[in-house]
Order: C-alpha cells, then sequence, then structure tokens
C-alpha cells in the first residue's frame, strides 16, 4: 500500500530567533541547523517513519552540497522510494529559511524560487499508488496532471489549499483541507465554514477547516458537520505542522479509519510536530502519536 506525495521539496534552514529583525533593530539566534523541508518532504518522511510505503517526488535537486544533503537524509528512510526526484548538475538545491520566534510562529525565506525545477507527473509514478497526496506550493499544471493521472486510475486524491470554487484541480479530488487563518484573508466577506460548503459543493469532495489550536471542522458529502478538538500544546516551531497534518489523515485514510478519526489522527501528528525543533529534523514514532491522541476528548 504506497502513497504518493508530489509537490515541495527542499533544504530548510532553521533559524530560532529572540524576535524577528526589524530596521535597525538586530535578532539574537539561539539555535540554527538544516532539515529536509517542503510540503511533499515532510508529509512524506514523517509517513516513511511510520512504516508507509511512501513515493516522493516533485522538486529537482542540484549536485551541490544541499542536494547531497537532501538525498542523504531521504536515504536514511528504508521505506521511502525517491526513485522519481531528479538531479542536474550546474542546478542549485531549493532552499528555504524557517525564522522561529519563542511563540513557535515562524517566516520563510524562499532562496531562488524562480529556478525551481519539477519532474512531471508520469503514470508510471503512480504504480501501486493507494493515496495521492499532492501540496500547492508551486505551479497548478503540473499538480492537475497528477490529478487527472490518480483519476484515471480512482486513486483518491488529497490536497490543501483551494479556496477558489472554479479552481480546475476542485473536480479532480475527494479531500481538501483549508485553513481558517488563510480563508478569512482570501475572503474576508464569507465566513471560513461557508467557504468550505462552497468548495464542497463546487467540487463534490469532502473539506476540512483548519483553525491553528481551534477546533477542526469537518465537512462530508451527506453527513452533517463534525468537530475534532486538537490536543492542548505548547508549541516550539509550527513550521510544517499543515504538511504533518495531512500526513496523520492519510496515515488514517491508509489504515481505513472513519474520515472524522482520521482527521483526529492528523490533529495529533500535527500538534506533536509543533513540540519539536525543524519539522524533520526529529521524526517522532507512531507510539507518541497515540499517547497525544489519547489525551484528546
Amino acid at each position: 500500500m504506497t502513497i504518493l506525495c508530489y509537490g515541495e521539496i527542499d533544504l530548510d534552514i532553521y533559524v530560532a530567533l529572540n524576535r524577528l529583525p526589524t530596521m535597525e533593530r538586530s535578532a539574537s539566534c539561539s539555535d540554527d541547523f538544516e532539515n529536509i523541508g517542503g510540503a511533499a518532504a515532510n508529509s512524506a518522511m514523517w509517513l516513511a517513519n511510520w512504516g508507509v510505503a511512501t513515493r516522493l517526488a516533485g522538486h529537482d535537486l542540484g549536485d551541490d552540497r544541499p542536494g547531497d544533503l537532501v538525498r542523504q537524509l531521504l536515504a536514511d528512510l528504508p521505506q521511502l522510494d525517491t526513485r522519481y526526484i531528479a538531479s542536474h548538475a550546474g542546478y542549485r538545491t531549493p532552499r528555504c529559511q524557517c525564522l522561529v520566534t519563542p511563540d513557535g510562529e515562524r517566516s520563510f525565506i524562499t532562496h531562488w524560487p524562480q529556478e525551481v525545477l519539477m519532474t512531471p507527473p508520469s503514470p508510471a509514478m503512480l504504480d501501486g499508488v493507494k493515496l495521492l497526496n499532492l501540496d500547492m506550493s508551486g505551479p497548478t499544471p503540473l499538480r492537475l496532471r497528477a490529478a487527472e493521472l490518480a483519476a484515471e486510475r480512482d486513486i483518491p486524491v488529497l490536497i490543501n489549499d483551494i479556496y477558489l470554487t472554479d479552481h480546475p484541480l476542485l473536480p479532480l479530488i475527494d479531500l481538501l483541507v483549508i485553513s481558517a487563518a488563510i480563508a478569512r484573508g482570501k475572503h474576508p466577506e464569507t465566513l471560513p465554514l461557508d467557504l468550505a460548503a462552497q468548495l464542497m459543493r463546487a467540487g463534490d469532495c469532502d473539506v476540512i477547516v483548519t483553525d491553528a489550536g481551534a477546533d477542526i471542522h469537518i465537512l462530508a458529502r451527506g453527513e452533517t458537520l463534525k468537530t475534532v478538538s486538537p490536543p492542548a500544546v505548547s508549541p516550539i516551531d509550527t513550521t510544517g505542522a499543515g504538511d504533518i497534518f495531512k500526513a496523520g489523515l492519510a496515515y488514517g485514510l491508509l489504515q481505513r479509519m472513519p474520515l472524522s478519526e482520521a482527521v483526529r489522527w492528523g490533529a495529533a501528528a500535527g500538534s506533536l510536530m509543533c513540540q519539536y525543533a525543524g519539522t524533520t529534523k526529529t521524526l517522532a514514532p507512531l507510539s507518541e502519536v497515540w499517547a497525544l491522541l489519547d489525551t484528546m476528548p
């Protein structure tokens, strides 16, 4: 049983700051390190660490030191299939600086995004795949092609961060995760749950609305609204929390859990990640997710 995570792969530079710097006011760094980042890679590494057969593709890597480090860290996970991650001579591996403040919030500096290369989805990439996990951190046409290939094989598609009811991907997906905070910023005239209902009708898909540490709402086709309360944690770093929420959600779906239980699993996984610095520096085992799940109502 294999999941394909397709999209963003990069090398993150974690920087812990006492505050964000401003003009004429510097910040102090208490810790820094490198770890793999990017939405697709974040989800894939946690899933592979949990023993799920996982395939990762999307961003290509360079033949530089950052690319070597990414390849080395990916190779440490035997459940992770990286055969479709291309490498290029003279190409700079995508990088991202994650500036994290004491409240766990983060800001990003993306290096050379205009140069990023991606390997297009192919039919072979979906061989044996039972679930396709897409992110929206990049060009839509490649995600659209991946979803079209999945539809041809009746492979369910999980995606996040679509906020337009006429988005071309909506008719091709089965499960959409949106952020209430982002929805409020993009559509201040519409309540997030109302937008979710519009997206559900437009795409004939289930929609999950997250809201940082507040309640998660599940709008499933033909069912009443359900709510999941995430566990209370003191965040150290919220970078990638949504990616690990999706990893936990995907794990639950692959284990044939009901959607509401899979969402609880995602909430526990995402909250657990927030207690570690760096999205993939520490890959928590299944036992820690289950332990946090047991504290949830």
